[in-house]
This record gives structure tokens, sequence and C-alpha cells, in this order.
């Protein structure tokens, strides 16, 4: 019954998202991708589920002009319950950083939406952050926001399936995908390093994709109206 229940409500909200895409008006989406701004973001969780794990940091950082804006970077911890063993050896993150760097949730919470207003989200692998985020707007009350939301992994891959590539899910990690546009290896370690790391892939795609390439185009290789 609760998994007929979400299925219904996961169905309302995508005739919601359709019916107020079809009142959109287009003049934005056909702007070259230069003329938006767009926030990459990244998470570190206690897992993967977003309905059982918890979100524990939050990384990210602004591209304008079609340059990634350093000073714009944050990372904060989020005092969001107690570390286990786990996520320790994981991320590196510990009760003590929590207790020292903790911010409240959602003050957070708030202030990321604020950032959000008005640019494009970005993230690698859109549908575990979507859960996290989903979440986070359900626990903290936030006052729904509707945007585009590009996954670069969901890029990535259109881009290998127009070649026909025949590559392996590990081949679409983060760490992968930078390699086949010549940027540095990375092996990731925060939620910030990540976030700088994906906007440094969005960029490579972006102008392999090239200059006249617009929001709508990008929506079409791998991105989705979103809301939260």
């Amino acid at each position: 019954m609760a998994s007929l229940l979400k299925h219904l409500r996961q169905t309302k909200e995508e005739w919601k998202l359709r019916f107020e895409q079809s009142l959109r008006p287009n003049k934005a989406y056909k702007k070259p991708w230069i003329e938006h701004e767009y926030l990459v973001l990244d998470m570190e969780t206690t897992g993967l589920d977003g309905d059982q794990d918890r979100a524990i940091s939050l990384g990210w950082v602004l591209i304008k002009n079609g340059a990634i804006k350093l000073a714009s970077a944050r990372h904060i911890l989020l005092d969001n319950g107690p570390i286990d063993e786990k996520t320790i050896a994981i991320h590196m993150i510990t009760d003590q950083d929590i207790a020292e760097l903790g911010r409240n949730p959602s003050v957070a919470m708030r202030y990321l939406r604020q950032l959000l207003l008005d640019k494009v989200l970005v993230v690698h692998h859109a549908p575990i952050e979507k859960a996290f985020l989903d979440t986070l707007w359900r626990a903290h009350k936030l006052k729904p926001l509707t945007l585009v939301m590009l996954d670069t992994l969901a890029m990535e891959r259109e881009v290998q399936e127009r070649k026909q590539a025949m590559l392996s899910n590990d081949a679409f990690r983060l760490g992968e995908c930078r390699k086949r546009y010549g940027l540095p290896d990375y092996q990731g370690h925060d939620a910030l390093g990540d976030a700088q790391a994906t906007a440094e892939l969005l960029l490579a795609q972006l102008h392999h994709a090239g200059a006249d390439c617009n929001l709508k185009d990008l929506i079409q290789k791998g991105g989705k109206l979103v809301r939260f």
C-alpha cells in the first residue's frame, strides 16, 4: 500500500512538472549555455538510500560566464546525527568534526535554496542526489522550488551512446569521465572537491558540445525539470 501511494505521489508530481513546463516561456531555454549560471553540488551521505540514510555534508561551487567562481566554493558539515564507523572510514568525517564545525541543517538548506534561485543545478548521478535533496526539502519544510537539473553522468552516457561505445557502469564514475576529456586524475575526497571536479567536467562537456549549445540541448543530453 505504501509503495502504491508513493507511486501515485510521484505520478502526480510528474504531471505537475509537465504542466508547469508547458506554461514556462522557452526563451531562456534557447539562450547559449554560457549565458546561464550553474550551481554544481555534491553531497556526502551515510549511504545511498535517500529515505533511510542521511546527508552529512554539502559542497558546491558556481559557474558563471563559462568559468568556475572559486570564491563561491563552500563545504558545509551538517549537524545531522551521529556518524558511524563505516561512514568515518569512507568520508573521514567524525562526530568531533560535526561537534566543532557542524551547521544547523535547516539553516544550511535555506541558504542553499536561496542560492539555487534562477540557476541550473548540476550533479553527477542525479537519482541519488535528487533523492537526498527531496528528503532534506521535506524534513526542513522548505518552499517548493522548480528548476533545471543537469546530470553530468547522463550527459556523458549520451555522448558515448552516440559514439556507440560499449562501456561498463564503472566507466561513468566521475574520475573516469574526466579522463576522457584530458582532465587531471581525481580520486575524490570530500563534497567540495567532488563539486569542483564535476564543474570541470561540465565545462569540458559544454565546450565539446559547442558555443551554440543551449539549455534545451543540454536538457535533451542529460537533464530535466525537477521540483523540490
